[in-house]
């Protein structure tokens, strides 16, 4: 009679095994042709089988990145789903300890960071930063965001520090070109503002912002030559 019992276990276990697998496969699918809604149901489908399903759980993580992705498109309200993207990835980190999941995860704090930002501008932001940096050490975009809180802060060479890291490491990052030559202009340095600027410009002559910003640099060095404060 316990081997009766035993089989009907392990088959409703293999039964359960399966049916989670599908509900997988349905995501995944779903997931790759767009179809994200499904992609979501599918995926906390599985999850409510076997909550530490590594695949269904990173499936459920991109869903909601690349929902929350579609509406910054928009230009719409994103707050919430880049603050369930990020749940998701910090519960999928503790299933998977791997660094697959490292770059998204990373991406999906800065998201989060700049959608508080933009839900409440006095927000502190500075620990999903670090967290999003800790994670990848070449979020660009991350670094850039806690350069402009250092130099809000009045941290300016810690924020300059920031910019010249990333554009070593990146040197066609325009906002960082921006941003630098920026902490320089505020300070009434023109000719260090108007460096970084050309500079950013020759390295990205499509960029509007640094063509600009150049331009105005150059025109207030000629106008201090011609009223010989230089």
């Amino acid at each position: 009679m316990k081997s009766v019992w035993k089989a009907l276990f392990l088959l409703i276990f293999l039964c359960m095994a399966a049916c989670v697998d599908e509900d997988v496969d349905r995501g995944n699918v779903a997931l790759r042709i767009g179809d994200y809604e499904r992609a979501i149901a599918n995926f906390s489908k599985a999850l409510d089988e076997d909550p530490g399903h590594r695949d269904a759980r990173y499936g459920l993580a991109l869903a909601y990145y690349a929902v929350a992705e579609e509406r910054e498109m928009l230009k719409s309200s994103t707050y919430e789903l880049w603050e369930r993207t990020v749940e998701e990835f910090e519960i999928l980190s503790r299933v998977d300890s791997s660094q697959s999941i490292n770059g998204n995860y990373s991406n999906s704090l800065f998201y989060l960071a700049r959608a508080t930002l933009a839900k409440d501008e006095k927000a502190n932001i500075m620990s999903l930063l670090e967290h999003s940096i800790a994670l990848d050490s070449l979020n660009f975009f991350s670094l850039n965001l806690k350069g402009l809180i250092l130099d809000n802060r009045g941290q300016v060479e810690d924020a300059r520090k920031l910019f010249v890291y990333i554009l070593a490491k990146e040197p066609k990052f325009a906002s960082a070109y921006v941003n630098l030559g920026n902490t320089y202009w505020d300070e009434g340095d023109v000719e260090s503002a108007w460096d970084i600027w050309s500079m950013g410009h020759e390295a990205l002559p499509q960029d509007r912002v640094l063509s600009y910003w150049t331009k105005v640099a150059e025109d207030s060095l000629k106008a201090m030559v011609h009223s010989g404060r230089l």
